[in-house]
């Protein structure tokens, strides 16, 4: 049996796109004589589909998509993924249909939803009581969603088709492939898992869909955050040479998977150009850098914003980072307007002393310049407030948190610095007294990060403890970390809930982003 393996980049809600693409894959598939083609989950209305799920003729366009796709198939056999709506009952199902001569003719559905992280299935499927395999050419085909459902394999299955998708985290990949390659030892079945590319706003997918012989032995792996196709002869599987793929490391696969999600982010919402104010700290240039190779550095306008409080060396950093990048860029100094600011709102602040609000009046003006560039040039804002500072509120609401989609706010200051010098491995981009000087918000005197937060190395780690690992702060402490410190973490973590449910999307990189992952009450 030979079996095609589109790997697409699906469209959110966007039916008629994911139906055409599909339907490329599908002559594709023909011209190359496969006997069945495999769709992942939900492929006709895409990753992340929410409440459109709710919408009646949303699932009525799916199904007739679905027939669409099946009169195309000819005499080709396909899995094809959709919302599966049993008007019988008004019951909705995550399903996986069967399609054999032009004919929907059977079909699985999901039996475990998924309900965890920034999942919420429950909301609009019913979970399958049962699962049946699939009988084609004399061989019997097991569709499953995920590795929960392997208790309904059975001895006389020919192979197993994994139609699950998973979203990307730093440590995705390595997780699928171990679990992949178990069931297949353990089962004595060659495996098909699926995988979609590409990016749901701040949800990102890897690609990496994945061939596994019998004995557990990786005979294929799609390209990373990249379409692919492949059609594989089940007859030659075990004559395949296994895969020795070198693994990217860690911070190579951040700056992958953020790329990609900046691209697909623009692509997919019909956006081109990119606006961000430049500092001449770590994060901007971070930000600034990734944009410029996700859209073209032309298409990345840079704004520098100086005040009275900034340095010389930040300015000039600024320069010479736009410079390497070969952006453009205007300076657009803030300190006339900041007066302004403050003769305006002397009758109300009288003799009071300068604290926080004048320090983010700063910020609030710099936010306004960048978004009426957004608004006149027709670029998106985007944000560069890192996990760290969004941790513990260190950012201003309606000034440094604007934006439309947060580029790193998924990664610690620490992991920010060392994707700057990764970013530098062939030459230099971030300019190195950028990346060897000490973070500075630059809204008062001689202001330093330290000056009110712990260092970065101690914050980061206390953070990914209690954010990621859900350690409590008895745990966290248990571990050697100072009582006191810890213990203001937390409460600085509380305290700005409210701030970060007012942030742009982030996308996500972790096992535990802020957002639509995170539900937390405030």
């Amino acid at each position: 049996m030979r079996i095609a393996i589109p790997q697409l980049n699906y469209h959110t809600g966007d039916i008629q796109k994911n139906q055409e693409i599909m339907l490329q894959a599908i002559r594709k598939a023909r011209s190359e004589k496969a006997d069945l083609i495999v769709f992942p989950e939900l492929a006709v209305c895409g990753p992340m589909a929410g409440d459109w799920l709710e919408r009646e003729d949303f699932i009525d366009a799916c199904r007739m998509a679905v027939d669409r796709l099946a009169e195309a198939c000819g005499p080709m056999a396909a899995i094809i993924g959709a919302p599966n709506l049993d008007i019988s009952n008004g019951i909705m199902y995550n399903s996986a249909y069967f399609i054999q001569n032009g004919e929907v003719c059977d079909g699985v559905h999901k039996t475990i939803l998924s309900d965890y992280d920034i999942f919420n299935e429950s909301r609009y499927f019913v979970a399958g009581e049962d699962n049946s395999s699939i009988r084609f050419r004399n061989q019997n085909i097991r569709i499953l969603f995920d590795e929960y459902e392997t208790e309904f394999i059975e001895k006389q299955d020919s192979l197993v088709i994994f139609v699950g998708t998973a979203p990307f985290t730093t440590d995705s990949l390595n997780y699928r492939k171990t679990i992949l390659e178990s069931i297949s030892r353990k089962y004595g079945k060659p495996i098909v898992s699926l995988n979609y590319t590409g990016g749901a706003t701040s949800v990102l997918f890897d690609g990496n869909s994945m061939v596994y012989t019998p004995k557990g032995t990786s005979v294929c792996q799609m390209r990373s955050f990249t379409e692919d196709f492949q059609t594989i002869d089940l007859t030659k599987l075990n004559s395949l040479p296994p895969i020795k793929n070198k693994p990217d490391t860690p911070i190579a696969l951040i700056h992958n998977a953020l790329v990609n999600g900046i691209r697909d982010y623009f692509y997919k919402h019909g956006f081109t150009r990119a606006v961000l104010g430049l500092s001449g700290g770590i994060d901007s240039a971070v930000v600034a850098a990734l944009a410029a190779e996700a859209l073209g550095k032309d298409k990345v306008m840079g704004l520098l914003m100086p005040s009275v409080y900034s340095t010389d060396h930040s300015v000039t950093d600024a320069i010479e980072l736009a410079e390497n990048i070969g952006m453009p860029y205007e300076t657009l100094p803030i300190k006339e307007i900041y007066n302004g600011y403050l003769q305006s709102l002397k009758p109300l602040f009288k003799d009071l002393p300068f604290n926080v609000a004048e320090e983010n009046l700063q910020a609030r003006i710099r936010g306004t310049l960048v978004m009426a560039a957004s608004n006149k040039f027709g670029s998106i804002l985007l944000n560069t407030s890192n996990k760290s500072e969004a941790a513990v509120g260190y950012g201003t609401l309606y000034g440094d948190m604007c934006g439309s989609l947060s580029v790193i706010g998924d990664l610690y200051k620490t992991e920010v610095y060392k994707l700057a010098v990764y970013l530098n491995r062939e030459k230099t981009i971030i300019p190195e007294n950028t990346i060897r000087k000490a973070p500075s918000a630059e809204l008062r005197p001689d202001q330093k990060d330290q000056d009110s937060l712990p260092p970065y190395d101690i914050l980061d780690t206390i953070l990914k403890l209690y954010v990621e690992e859900n350690r409590s702060a008895k745990e966290i402490k248990a571990q050697g970390y100072n009582p006191e410190t810890v213990d203001h973490i937390i409460q600085l973590v509380t305290r700005n809930e409210y701030k970060r449910a007012q942030c742009p999307p982030i996308l996500k990189i972790s096992k535990k982003a802020f957002g639509s992952g995170r539900r937390m009450p405030f």
